[in-house]
């Protein structure tokens, strides 16, 4: 095994030229389908999972052709806010323009996150109004910059998107984002599916690989390391990240123990969580004893995905002696006290965007995929564009997802 460190350029250039060859082998298009509001789509795994999906009825790249700059509207439909904490639908927002090194994608489905609506409800990470916001989708190559290489129009493709773009929020009819922020979706997972790999599968990955030093899993297939065992934390284990997150590090040889209800514990079991704490009518103190008893006090990486109070309670429960790493996801008090064996990382997912070598993440992500290593989570998803998207985020809002993620069909 050996770690991934964004400062080796050599490395990140091989990487993107991973990125390039993956579509040669994988192409595919536009699904069809019946359409109804919404509807739960089990996870898939494996080499045959996007073939099973129901949704895996495609076309033939060769019958869609480049759309010349010359006639491409000049106006599209968007779901924007358009002053603090309102939303409204447009059907004359700008067509985004492509410059040298981007890509404009048309999009097919999208994720939804909490960020989404928390950033309308608190006005944050709202540059001005109206903006367009969400961080990630799956859709079909729709234009191509001049100095693109790789991607051709009609390529199945998913990508992570920064919200300081509005060309690149993802409730709108059409996005545009750089080149290298473009990855093909692996023959294993299903259209749909793709739509959750920008926030959730990205986040665990650099979060685990880049921040916390978790070395990128080997290719054998139990993923052992030798010496010590090591112990990683993650408070809010059926979360969609969370479970990606399970399931990284118990491929890097990791042992893992996630804190759930009692109602997620066997979808984090089934992941490859050691143990599974639950959560449900016990004391914080009884949550803290009990994780410390299971993992003899050394956990050394922790990931907590719930909120402030979640995060003071892993301080707790890692390891009083040896140096720990810590990804507080969900946030964590300005005023809150870290013991001086922890180390506490602000994870920027931004970062992805703004500095190419972070490439090497998605390609390392695409492999496991690729080779069907990584159970994908179970969708709800719902039909009916961007008109239901409000709905959707209401639904995120009040929570208990129970492990679904949330995916609308634009």
């Amino acid at each position: 095994m050996s770690d991934l460190r964004p400062n080796q350029s050599l490395q990140a250039r091989k990487s993107w030229k991973s990125v390039r060859s993956l579509l040669h082998r994988i192409r595919s298009n536009t699904l069809t389908y019946d359409r109804r509001k919404s509807r739960v789509i089990n996870g898939f795994q494996g080499k045959d999972s996007a073939r099973t999906s129901e949704h895996s009825i495609v076309s033939s790249p060769s019958s869609v052709t480049d759309i010349p700059e010359s006639k491409v509207a000049a106006v599209q439909k968007a779901l924007v806010v358009a002053r603090q904490g309102e939303y409204e639908i447009r059907h004359d927002f700008p067509m985004p323009i492509v410059h040298d090194d981007e890509i404009m994608i048309q999009s097919h489905y999208v994720g939804l996150n909490p960020i989404d609506w928390k950033s309308v409800d608190y006005n944050f990470c709202l540059p001005e109004f109206p903006w367009v916001t969400g961080r990630e989708m799956s859709g079909v190559v729709s234009q191509v910059g001049p100095s693109v290489e790789g991607f051709q129009v009609g390529d199945r493709v998913w990508t992570s998107t920064y919200y300081k773009d509005v060309r690149a929020g993802c409730f709108q009819e059409y996005v545009v984002v750089p080149s290298h922020t473009v990855l093909p979706i692996p023959s294993t997972v299903p259209f749909e599916s793709a739509a959750c790999l920008g926030v959730a599968a990205l986040t665990a990955a650099m979060t685990l690989w880049k921040w916390l030093g978790v070395p990128v899993p080997s290719n054998r297939e139990n993923g052992e390391v030798e010496g010590e065992e090591e112990w990683v934390l993650i408070w809010g284990g059926s979360t969609v990240t969370g479970q990606f997150a399970t399931q990284l590090a118990a491929l890097s040889g990791r042992k893992v123990i996630t804190v759930n209800s009692a109602e997620t514990k066997s979808l984090s079991e089934s992941l490859g969580a050691d143990y599974v704490v639950v959560r449900d009518e016990k004391l914080n103190a009884e949550l803290v004893d009990d994780i410390r008893r299971l993992t003899h006090g050394k956990i050394t990486r922790a990931i907590d995905l719930v909120g402030a109070k979640t995060a003071a309670l892993v301080l707790e429960a890692v390891s009083k002696d040896q140096p720990v790493e810590f990804a507080p996801l969900a946030m964590m008090s300005s005023s809150q006290v870290i013991p001086e064996n922890i180390t506490v990382h602000t994870v920027e997912m931004k970062q992805f965007v703004l500095d190419k070598t972070n490439v090497q993440y998605t390609v390392e992500l695409g492999k496991l995929l690729e080779d069907g290593r990584l159970v994908l989570p179970e969708l709800h998803l719902m039909e009916g564009g961007l008109e239901i998207v409000q709905e959707g985020l209401d639904m995120l809002k009040k929570g208990n997802m129970k492990g679904k993620k949330l995916v609308v069909k634009m």
